[in-house]
């Protein structure tokens, strides 16, 4: 099984950038420290990335911090967004996950690091 992460919407540009975030529900069995993800915007893969570090904490500890550098809004606009993405939730109970990854140069770093069943070669 190949491991991926979707975004339907480039929240405060932040795919342009060698390192970005995701606000994800804890998943202990999807996401993993060193692991490579096929990064797909709006159902287009456009890149791999490796996860570098995650931050679990609860929904209410979100901060001006974390929610500008990863929306691009308030606290309480990100709360509020993760909300809309994730119903039917105990906020008290569940954790979110801040990821930190950073995506992979080209094809060959991919490669050398981790082998993906539908990467071409040359």
């Amino acid at each position: 099984m190949r491991n991926e992460i979707s975004f339907t919407y480039n929240w405060n540009n932040k795919l342009a950038g060698k390192f970005f975030t995701t606000l994800r529900l804890k998943n202990d069995s999807k996401y993993f420290i060193g692991e490579t993800y096929s990064i797909y915007l709006k159902k287009k893969l456009i890149f791999y990335a490796e996860i570098v570090t995650i931050k679990h904490f609860h929904l209410s500890d979100i901060n001006d911090y974390v929610a500008g550098l990863d929306t691009g809004y308030s606290t309480q606009e990100c709360r509020n967004i993760i909300k809309t993405m994730y119903k039917n939730i105990d906020w008290d109970k569940r954790l979110l996950s801040l990821i930190l990854l950073r995506k992979l140069n080209n094809s060959n770093e991919t490669a050398k690091n981790h082998s993906h069943p539908f990467q071409q070669t040359a």
